[in-house]
């Protein structure tokens, strides 16, 4: 619970010093700065999903559920969004993991605390596609861990894969 509270507050945190920081450099710059944060958006696998938002996030828990995976949070991105009187098409980003995985990356070297626990982000672009992404762990992370990691984002691609899959219904 106490992991829970802190990784809330840190959230929140966040939050915080990004609205601070688009409040002293005003919607314009933001907005001017919308080609260039593209040019430097994480490495991530994107996985095209054949179903609505809110199917492919379902299947998504359920994948991430089957695998007895804890979801540790899942942030609406568009509901902060709407909170502060702005919009956004829906995002959410579970994040979700175990210990048995993420430890020894940890053992290794304790600043992959900032890659683990593991993420992945539903979102809906502006032609009503859906996207699950994942972070590509192999590029985000050393040589010492190389094994483990792309152990981990093949079992990652494999959820993302799940959760887009086409769905009777």
């Amino acid at each position: 619970m106490k992991a829970l509270y802190a990784l809330s507050r840190a959230i929140a945190l966040a939050s915080i010093a990004t609205a601070s920081v688009l409040a002293i450099a005003g919607p314009a710059a933001a907005a001017g700065n919308a080609a260039a944060a593209a040019s430097k958006a994480p490495r991530t696998v994107d996985v095209r999903s054949a179903n609505d938002f809110s199917t492919t996030l379902a299947n998504l828990k359920q994948a991430i559920e089957r695998r007895r995976l804890n979801i540790f949070a899942e942030i609406d991105h568009a509901k902060g969004a709407m909170s502060v009187g702005e919009t956004l098409r829906p995002t959410t980003l579970l994040i979700f993991g175990n210990p048995t995985g993420g430890t020894p990356f940890m053992r290794t070297d304790q600043r992959y605390g900032i890659v683990l626990p593991l993420k992945a982000l539903v979102w809906e672009d502006g032609n009503g596609a859906v996207t699950v992404s994942v972070i590509d762990l192999p590029a985000e992370t050393g040589e010492d861990v190389a094994a483990m990691a792309r152990q981990i984002a093949g079992a990652l691609v494999s959820i993302a894969e799940e959760a887009a899959a086409a769905t009777d219904g």
